[in-house]
């Protein structure tokens, strides 16, 4: 439970290690001014989306060690840190994040998320440090794309270790020069079948110049 009367101009609020389980809009209606909310250490499974809209200046949120299965929806879009460590996280997805333009940190450290959304990254244009390592990550090409796509926006990341496929398992997905191989020559191959499939046949070139031809013409003569 919340403190039922808390004053409206209160910018720091620690509740954590208070067994709380749900949070919801009602709890902090009043905290306009808040800027730092520690939820961590606690029981929560129910976060209502939309809880701390009216919390328009929230820059930092911590909720470690808690039992959500998944990112709350629509945080506050002026958030700089989240910090989700130790919770039951399988997937990061789109709509999750996409509001988050401030993120900076993002802590997801010791959740069972396996794989990457680059939608996701692509939205946080601002993350600066994400910690990913104590998850059960399946290793394939997609994360190394993912990899690549946060190394160019030079976020820092902590990424740990593939817990799949079998062949990889253990080896670090941030720095693994095999894995990286593996993913080069799987990716040349696939751009390769592309080009491919788009150099035309030989029989069908007339057909290609007739179309060409007949859309030129298309018009009524005097």
């Amino acid at each position: 439970m919340f403190p039922l009367k808390l004053p409206a101009r209160l910018q720091k609020l620690d509740c954590s290690n208070n067994m709380i389980q749900k949070v919801t809009a009602q709890d902090f209606q009043d905290l306009q001014d808040l800027k730092h909310l520690f939820l961590d250490n606690n029981v929560v499974s129910l976060f209502e989306a939309g809880a701390l809209q009216r919390c328009s200046q929230l820059s930092n949120l911590a909720l470690e060690q808690n039992l959500l299965l998944s990112i709350p929806l629509k945080l506050p879009g002026t958030l700089a840190r989240l910090d989700l460590k130790g919770n039951a996280i399988q997937d990061i997805t789109e709509g999750e994040l996409k509001d988050l333009k401030q993120l900076q940190v993002l802590n997801l450290r010791n959740n069972k998320i396996s794989a990457l959304d680059l939608k996701v990254l692509e939205g946080l244009p601002r993350l600066r440090h994400l910690y990913l390592d104590g998850n059960p990550w399946n290793c394939t090409c997609s994360l190394l794309r993912a990899r690549e796509v946060l190394k160019a926006k030079g976020t820092d990341v902590r990424g740990g270790q593939c817990a799949a496929p079998a062949e990889r398992q253990g080896e670090s997905w941030m720095s693994s020069k095999k894995i990286m191989r593996q993913c080069e020559h799987y990716l040349h191959l696939i751009e390769k079948s592309k080009e491919n499939k788009k150099k035309p046949k030989p029989e069908d070139l007339s057909s290609i110049r007739i179309s060409m031809d007949d859309d030129y013409y298309d018009y009524e003569l005097d």
